[in-house]
């Protein structure tokens, strides 16, 4: 699974809390450095709600 990036703020066509694609990486590593957008933990991307629910 390739990497995701996720916009902390508005970037080009990406606004905050967007998923950000499309960029080379040396675009990525300086926008990382800038603190405009971080990587998206794979725990973190996929979430499950426990509800004890047997049905």
């Amino acid at each position: 699974m390739a990497k995701q990036y996720k916009a902390l703020k508005p970037v080009g066509r990406f606004q905050v809390g967007d998923l950000v694609g499309g960029l080379s990486d040396e675009q990525i590593k300086k926008l990382i450095a800038d603190g405009v957008i971080q990587e998206v933990k794979a725990a973190a991307a996929t979430t499950k709600k426990a509800t004890g629910d047997a049905r």
